[in-house]
């Protein structure tokens, strides 16, 4: 992009008035959530499960005590689950899967805390862009009855129109990408949903008949 091109785009968005303030606050927020949010999925290593069999192993032969040891190297959601479990079947054997539910929900919430500003800020911003544009029609039309003339000159009109659409341009341009990346972030915590599930049936299905009891469909 050239330096022309750049002091253009400058001066269109500058058009915008003071309602593009509430907007640029709206797309640096919504990339820092993006980002940091990315951060966190990537620093929990979601595809790594080398620990998952040895901790199974440990769990069929009864070993509770040994699984918190054998997966404190890892960061994966589902481990404090996994060790919750392992600590419930080594005392409270009749409340495994409520424990496990439990622990599940608590590291959900984490994955999930901001991805509900992701979406506000996807709703919002076309508003804004659209309170924006009504306001500078608003302005220009006061503008034009004020000044008394009979005949329009097309050329201002235009320009104040095509002025008064930035913002709505400049909402629109921060939502999609705020949708776009609430929808991605949102899926990947489906996935790791689905996967505490399937980890949680495995252990009970892994742990000594003696040490289960059946409590119920397993929701998380």
């Amino acid at each position: 992009m050239s330096d022309d091109t750049v002091i253009l785009l400058g001066e269109i968005l500058a058009q915008g008035g003071w309602t593009m303030v509430p907007l640029y606050a709206c797309s640096i927020v919504a990339l820092a959530v993006f980002l940091r949010k990315l951060m966190e999925y990537r620093a929990v290593h979601l595809s790594d499960l080398s620990w998952y069999e040895g901790a199974l192993k440990l769990i069929r032969q009864g070993r509770f005590g040994a699984v918190n040891e054998a997966c404190n190297q890892h960061t994966h959601p589902a481990i404090p689950v996994v060790c919750a479990m392992a600590q419930a079947l080594k005392e409270r054997p009749d409340l495994v899967q409520s424990e496990a539910q439990r622990v599940a929900s608590l590291e959900l919430q984490k994955l999930e805390k901001n991805l509900a500003l992701l979406s506000f800020i996807a709703q919002i911003a076309p508003l804004l862009g659209l309170l924006g544009t009504v306001l500078g029609m608003v302005d220009m039309f006061i503008g034009l009855q004020g000044s008394g003339n009979a005949s329009i000159n097309l050329a201002e009109l235009s320009s104040g129109i095509w002025k008064a659409l930035v913002t709505t341009a400049a909402g629109l341009t921060i939502a999609v990408p705020a949708l776009a990346a609430h929808g991605y972030l949102t899926s990947r915590l489906d996935d790791v949903r689905l996967q505490l599930s399937d980890i949680i049936q495995c252990v009970l299905y892994a742990a000594p008949r003696s040490e289960t009891k059946t409590e119920g469909t397993n929701e998380i």
